[in-house]
C-alpha cells in the first residue's frame, strides 16, 4: 500500500481552516431551512418539559435515552425558547465533525484530497435533513470515535481509549443504538496494538498456538448470529445483503488481521477493560439521579422497553439487494487498478466525468435519480466485501479495518427505518471507508476518484441538499422554504403551504385556549403543544408508545376520553394519518364528535380540531 506521504504541519493547518469556513458557511445557509414537524415538535416539547424541571422516562417519556433533551434544554435557557436554539449545537458539531473527517482522511490521502473528501461526507449528510435528531449526534460521536481508535493504532497510548470509552457512552445517552458503536469500538480495540507479524505458513499450525486468534474466531461468530437476530424479525435477501453481509466482512477482517498478527491476548482483554471503565461513567452520571430518586426502573425500561414498539411499528425495509451488484465496478476497479494500462486513465477519468455529469443533469428522472443515489446507498457490502478480500491476499492498513468495523455497526442504525434519509447518518463512514480502500495507489490512480468525489458532491448539492427529506432515495422534489410562522417559537423557514395551515390551526387555538391551559393532540403530533405553548396532560408524544405501555389501543382512548373530561380541555387536535401510531378507531371519533364540534377542515385535512365550548 503507497500512503501518502506526512504533509507539513502548515498545509494540513491551511487546508483544515478552508475546510471549516467552507462546510461552516454552507450548513449556516442550511441552518434554518426546513421542518417535518412532528420530529421538531417532539425535539421542542421534550426539551420544553425538562427544563420546566419534568424528568424524562418519569413524568413523561423521551422518545429517546435523554441526553439530547438536557442539551436542548440548556440551549433553551441560553438562547430562547424557539426552534432555532436547537439547531445551534447541531450546526456547532456538525462544523466540528467535518474536520474530524479531514483528519481520519488524512490518514490515507493528501491533504487536498481530505479535505474534499470530508467537504464530500458533509454534502452527503447534515445538509440533507438539518434537524436536531440523536442520529446525527450518533454519527459525530461515531466519527470522534474513530479518530481515537486510530490514534490508539497508531500510538497504543491508553488515553485515546478512554476517549473512545467516554464518546460511546454519550452515544448511548443520546440513543440507545449507540451500543452499536460499543461493538465495533471493542473489535477495533481487540486488534489494534502494534503486533509480532507471523509468516502465513505459520497459520496453518494449529489455532490453539494463537489464543488471541482463536478468540477473535468466536466472538466474530457470535457478534454476526446477534446481527442475524435481531433482524430476524425483517429478515429477507434485501435485509441480509444490506446489514449482515457489511458486518460478516467486517469481521472476517478482524480474523484476517488476527491471523496475521501475533496479538496479545492479556494486552487486549486489558484494554477491553479500561475502555468499559471508561464507557460506564457518563452513563452512571447520567443514571445517578435516577438511582437517589429510586427510579431507575423508569429510566431501565424507557430506554430498553420502549424501543420495541418502534421495531413493531416504525419500518422501511431497504431497497432490494440486487442494487448491491451497482457498486462492484468501481470496486473490482480498486482491487484490479494495479493493472490497469496508465493509457488507459485518461479515458476512464473522462467515462466517470461523463457519466457523473449526466446522472446530475438528469436526475429529475425518477429512475435515473434512484438509480444515482440507491447505487450509493447499497455500496456498503460491496465495499466491506472488497476490504476483507484484499485482506485475505495481503496487508491492509489497520485504520481501514477501524473504519470498515464502525462503519459496518453504524450501518445498522438504519435498522428498521432503513429510508433514504437513514442512510446520510451514516453516509460519510461510508465514503470514509471508500477512500480507505482506494488510496491503496492513490497516486496512480488519482484523476479517477477525484473525479468520482467530485461528481458524488455536486450530485449531492443539486439533488439532495434542497430536497423534501421524506422523498431522498425516492425522487427529487425540491421544496422552496421561504416562509416563517407567526409565533416566535419557530423561526424556521417552511414551505408556504405548510406556513398557512399552521398558522390558521394555531390562530384556532389562541383564540379558544390560553398558555396555562392544557389541549390534546394526537396521534404524533407534539408540534401542536410546543408551537402554542399549550399544555400537555399526557406522557407521550407519540401515541404508539402509550399504547404499547398499555398493551392495548383501546386501554389508550379510553384513557385519552377520561383525560378530555378531567383535565376541562377544550380543544382537541386529531391527526388523522398518523406516520407511527395506529389511527384512532372510528368509535372513538364518533365519541368525539358528541363531547365537541368539529370544525371545517383547514388547509391539507391532515389535521381536524373538535373544540367544545364551556357551558
Amino acid at each position: 500500500m503507497t500512503l501518502p506521504q506526512n504533509p507539513s504541519r502548515k498545509t494540513v493547518i491551511l487546508n483544515a481552516a478552508i475546510l471549516v469556513i467552507l462546510v461552516a458557511g454552507y450548513l449556516v445557509w442550511h441552518c434554518l431551512q426546513g421542518w417535518i414537524a412532528h420530529d421538531e415538535g417532539l425535539l421542542g416539547h421534550t426539551a420544553e418539559r425538562t427544563m420546566q424541571g419534568e424528568i424524562p422516562h418519569v413524568e413523561f417519556q423521551d422518545v429517546y435515552t435523554g441526553l439530547l433533551s438536557q442539551i436542548h434544554a440548556v440551549s433553551f435557557r441560553w438562547l430562547g425558547v424557539n426552534l432555532v436554539s436547537l439547531r445551534i449545537p447541531l450546526l456547532i458539531g456538525a462544523t466540528a465533525t467535518s474536520l474530524i473527517w479531514f483528519f481520519i482522511a488524512l490518514r490515507f490521502l493528501s491533504p487536498s484530497m481530505a479535505t474534499l473528501t470530508a467537504a464530500s461526507a458533509t454534502f452527503w449528510s447534515f445538509p440533507n435533513y438539518f434537524a436536531a435528531l440523536p442520529s446525527w449526534y450518533i454519527l459525530m460521536t461515531s466519527s470522534g470515535t474513530v479518530w481515537a481508535l486510530i490514534k490508539f493504532q497508531e500510538t497504543n497510548s491508553r488515553r485515546y481509549i478512554l476517549i473512545a470509552g467516554l464518546l460511546c457512552g454519550v452515544a448511548i445517552l443520546f440513543k440507545i443504538v449507540g451500543l452499536y458503536l460499543v461493538a465495533a469500538s471493542l473489535f477495533a480495540i481487540w486488534i489494534s496494538r502494534n503486533p509480532i507479524v507471523q509468516r502465513d505458513s505459520d497459520y496453518n499450525q494449529s489455532t490453539s498456538r494463537n489464543p488471541h486468534l482463536s478468540m477473535s474466531i468466536g466472538l466474530a461468530g457470535i457478534f454476526t448470529l446477534i446481527v442475524v437476530w435481531l433482524i430476524r424479525q425483517h429478515f429477507s435477501v434485501s435485509t441480509a445483503c444490506y446489514f449482515i453481509i457489511p458486518v460478516a466482512a467486517a469481521m472476517g477482517t478482524i480474523i484476517e488481521i488476527s491471523r496475521r498478527s501475533q496479538l496479545s491476548l492479556k494486552d487486549s482483554v486489558v484494554d477491553c477493560l479500561i475502555f468499559y471503565i471508561s464507557l460506564t461513567l457518563p452513563l452512571l452520571a447520567f443514571a445517578i439521579p435516577y438511582v437517589f430518586r429510586g427510579q431507575l426502573d423508569h429510566l431501565i425500561h424507557g430506554i430498553f422497553e420502549l424501543p420495541r414498539a418502534r421495531f413493531d411499528h416504525a419500518a422501511a425495509l431497504p431497497p432490494s439487494g440486487l442494487w448491491c451488484l451497482a457498486a462492484v465496478p468501481f470496486i473490482m476497479l480498486t482491487i484490479v487498478d494495479r493493472r490497469i494500462p496508465k493509457s488507459m486513465i485518461v479515458p476512464l477519468t473522462a467515462t466517470i466525468a461523463l457519466v457523473g455529469a449526466l446522472l446530475c443533469a438528469m436526475a429529475n428522472n425518477i429512475l435515473i435519480y434512484q438509480f444515482a443515489f440507491v447505487g450509493v446507498q447499497c455500496s456498503l457490502p460491496a465495499i466491506a466485501v472488497a476490504v476483507w478480500f484484499c485482506g485475505r491476499n495481503q496487508d491492509i492498513p489497520k485504520p481501514l479495518g477501524i473504519l470498515l468495523l464502525v462503519t459496518a455497526c453504524i450501518a445498522l442504525t438504519q435498522y428498521p427505518y432503513s429510508s433514504g434519509v437513514y442512510f446520510c447518518y451514516c453516509a460519510p463512514l461510508v465514503g470514509l471507508t471508500f477512500t480507505g480502500l482506494i488510496a491503496r495507489n492513490i497516486t496512480y490512480e488519482k484523476p479517477i476518484w477525484v473525479t468520482l468525489i467530485l461528481m458524488l458532491t455536486v450530485f449531492a448539492a443539486l439533488n439532495l441538499n434542497y430536497s423534501n427529506p421524506r422523498q431522498i432515495g425516492l425522487r427529487f422534489q425540491q421544496i422552496d422554504n421561504t416562509e416563517r410562522l407567526k409565533t416566535i417559537r419557530s423561526g424556521l423557514k417552511i414551505e408556504m403551504a405548510s406556513q398557512l395551515e399552521y398558522d390558521q390551526l394555531l390562530q384556532l387555538i389562541n383564540s379558544h385556549t390560553t398558555s396555562d391551559e392544557f389541549i390534546l393532540a394526537g396521534p404524533d403530533c407534539p408540534q401542536f403543544y410546543f408551537l402554542s405553548n399549550r399544555k400537555n396532560p399526557t406522557p407521550q408524544c407519540y401515541d404508539l408508545f402509550r399504547a404499547y405501555q398499555l398493551r392495548d389501543q383501546k386501554v389508550l382512548e379510553q384513557e385519552l376520553k377520561t383525560i378530555l373530561e378531567d383535565y376541562d380541555i377544550r380543544i382537541f387536535i386529531h391527526n388523522r394519518r398518523p406516520e407511527f401510531s395506529q389511527p384512532y378507531s372510528q368509535e372513538f371519533i364518533s365519541w368525539m364528535e358528541s363531547w365537541g364540534q368539529r370544525m371545517p377542515a383547514i388547509g391539507s385535512g391532515r389535521f381536524e380540531i373538535f373544540i367544545r365550548e364551556r357551558g
